[in-house]
């Protein structure tokens, strides 16, 4: 907003500050945050219930991901979305955000009687748009329908060659500008420009969940932090972890200036700007003057994770207010200490979770503190720094440490629960020190959340797992009850299938992740995602349960064998228990019932005209067609939201009987009735 004039006039300002020794912040004093947090302890009876009220709110929810950036600094010459979580399932991050929101959305439809979608927005750039679209088209979206994921292309700004603000040329080409990224606090002034929050506020939408596009944890607790937000009516909810103190992890503050009183309640701050605060505010509550842990081992200021919920209806009068322009700051690279000229250009940049600092006083604003373990663990460091980072203590933010954090909360999740799980060790690749535990892999379909988690290991005292074991468990209809695992382990049950566990031992020699050579480690035949890691993951013996084929399967003292043609219903399913006629489509606030009937004697359909009725089946059933045509007959079908037609397309007469159909999966399907011309 604005244009180049107003963008100069900001860049002047800013870098005249930045040469004087100020910043944005100069006049703010930080304190601790004055608002009382929501402390989640998975899987708690607390818990449970604000991820129960968060399930309730995310029919009304939005996901945006800020995707702007590519992996060159990992070494990665994709975009960050495509990056592999983890080398065990191979799945990508865009695959597993994208698993989180089909699976939420589909309990959703199951538990309301009708379809229900929720929309994913992403920002991209001109570096990452084709590459994001070519990953959505290659891999069908991952589920979604295509009209639910919105791309909104952000565009870059001018590098900034001095103080002045004058403008950086390309190199070699006199014509050309230098342009570089805006950063990821774009995203505001794209949902505010393009309509696009506007229009979800009309549809009914009531919140937004932000996160980035390099840490999957976030998933993990965000329904009970969407809870959190409703309980509490939040305009901005925060998403926190313990930190300590010199990590590279921004903190949440309040911040009160010195000259008039003005107090912003709950605001980010940089890690690299809270010890300068700090030093340089010795009155109006600041805590010391260094960023220093406390008796508890961490630091006071609670860790921004840079996942935040808004209030929609809030939010959009924010951004009618503003453009969705949250505060810039420069960042120039000095020669030298007269700081006159730059090492490289520079450019305005703004961030996401500024976004704050749009809000008043009067806003609900507030954080919720989850545990390390579900914590913060970016992919961005590559390995050389990776490992300078480690060798002084702190958090490398790679992509090994990444995947040892995916598999970490996934353990910790089933420790919570009651399982046996051994706990980690510290290995080192190529000098990053990561915790090597047990490789777990709960996917979005088996465990979309903490509750659902829950019903499905029904006896966590029976689950012994070692810490040298693997195991991946995908699959909506996957119960464990007692598991012996010293080894490898793959799960997969597909859409239309029930796969029970009641006793099963495995022994074998697993999977084991091994430090690659120094040779292979810079061969140019060296894989970037297992280059990035320093390791790779030899699969030496693996116990893999893969059913494809739809029924209900049950496995007995290891022995895996099929025990009915039709799956067994989710657990932890409930819907209503009265029957009766529905005079319409099983549309509604409540679950459909176990039995039901749709009755309509009176339609009308004109030549080629068609009739669509929808079903919503919360658990495997029976679906009993009966139509009689007064006249030629119709054409009927019914067909599942996506895959093979369960009844193909086939002529119906008047005097025509019943036609049953089993339904082994769940979901929404379409009764189709068409008049031919």
């Amino acid at each position: 907003p604005g244009g180049l004039r107003v963008y100069v006039a900001r860049a002047r300002k800013l870098l005249r500050d930045s040469h004087d020794g100020r910043t944005t912040l100069d006049g703010w004093l930080p304190s601790l945050p004055r608002v009382k947090p929501t402390t989640l302890t998975p899987i708690n009876e607390e818990f449970c219930r604000l991820e129960h009220l968060g399930l309730e709110e995310a029919m009304h929810m939005a996901v945006v991901i800020p995707a702007g950036g590519l992996g060159e600094r990992l070494g990665f010459s994709g975009v960050k979305l495509a990056l592999p979580v983890d080398v065990s399932s191979g799945a990508t991050v865009l695959q597993v955000y994208a698993g989180y929101v089909l699976a939420t959305q589909q309990i959703l439809t199951e538990r309301y009687g009708r379809q229900v979608r929720i929309p994913l927005a992403m920002m991209t750039s001109a570096d990452t748009d084709g590459g994001i679209r070519a990953l959505l088209t290659a891999n069908n979206y991952y589920g979604l329908a295509k009209a639910q994921v919105v791309l909104l292309q952000q565009q870059k700004v001018p590098a900034l060659a001095d103080n002045s603000a004058k403008f950086a040329q390309e190199a070699g080409s006199p014509y050309s500008l230098l342009t570089k990224p805006h950063g990821h606090g774009d995203v505001h002034a794209l949902l505010c420009s393009s309509g696009v929050a506007a229009k979800w506020l009309r549809d009914g939408r009531k919140w937004i969940f932000f996160c980035q596009d390099s840490s999957t944890n976030y998933m993990s607790t965000f329904l009970a932090a969407l809870g959190a937000s409703k309980e509490r009516e939040l305009a901005l909810n925060f998403v926190t972890t313990p930190r300590r103190a010199k990590m590279a992890l921004g903190v949440l503050a309040t911040m009160v200036h010195a000259d008039d009183a003005r107090v912003a309640p709950l605001v980010p701050i940089e890690y690299n700007m809270l010890e300068p605060l700090l030093k340089s505010t010795r009155r109006g509550g600041a805590i010391g003057n260094a960023d220093e842990n406390d008796a508890s081992g961490f630091s006071p200021f609670p860790g921004n994770t840079n996942a935040i919920v808004v209030q929609l209806s809030t939010y959009v009068k924010t951004l009618e207010a503003t453009g969705g322009m949250v505060p810039e700051f420069v960042n120039p690279k000095y020669t030298d200490e007269t700081r006159s000229t730059f090492k490289s250009p520079t450019r305005l940049e703004c961030m996401m979770q500024d976004y704050a600092w749009l809000l008043s006083e009067d806003h609900a604003v507030g954080y919720t503190q989850v545990p390390l373990d579900f914590g913060y663990f970016p992919c961005k460091n590559g390995l050389k720094e990776a490992a300078m980072l480690s060798q002084k203590g702190l958090p490398s933010y790679s992509a090994a440490s990444a995947e040892m954090a995916v598999y970490g909360a996934h353990a910790s999740a089933l420790r919570r629960l009651g399982a046996k799980l051994d706990a980690p060790n510290e290995r080192s690749f190529h000098g990053v020190s990561v915790p090597l535990g047990p490789a777990i892999v709960l996917t979005p379909s088996f465990a979309p959340c903490m509750s659902i988690l829950k019903s499905k290991i029904t006896t966590p005292s029976a689950v012994h797992i070692s810490g040298r074991s693997t195991l991946i468990v995908a699959g909506r209809r996957v119960v464990i009850d007692a598991l012996l695992l010293d080894g490898a382990l793959e799960i997969y049950v597909c859409e239309r299938a029930s796969l029970h566990i009641k006793s099963l031992q495995v022994n074998n020699d697993g999977w084991q992740f091994d430090e690659l050579t120094e040779s292979v480690l810079h061969s140019a035949q060296c894989p970037e995602l297992l280059r990035m890691r320093g390791y790779t993951l030899r699969k030496r013996q693996q116990r893999l349960i893969n059913i494809e084929t739809p029924g209900a399967y049950e496995v007995v003292d290891g022995v895996l064998a099929k025990v009915s043609a039709v799956a067994a219903p989710l657990p932890g399913a409930s819907v209503r228990a009265d029957s009766g006629p529905i005079g319409g489509a099983l549309e509604g606030s409540l679950p459909p019932p176990q039995c039901a009937t749709w009755v309509s004697s009176s339609l009308t359909l004109a030549p080629t005209e068609s009739l669509s009725v929808p079903l919503v089946l919360p658990t495997p059933s029976e679906v009993i067609i009966e139509v009689h045509p007064k006249q030629r007959g119709l054409y009927m079908a019914l067909l599942p939201e996506r895959g093979e037609p369960l009844l193909s397309w086939r002529h119906v007469l008047f005097d025509a009987p019943p036609c049953e159909v089993v339904v082994p999966g769940t979901g929404v399907y379409r009764l189709l009735a068409a008049n031919p011309p």
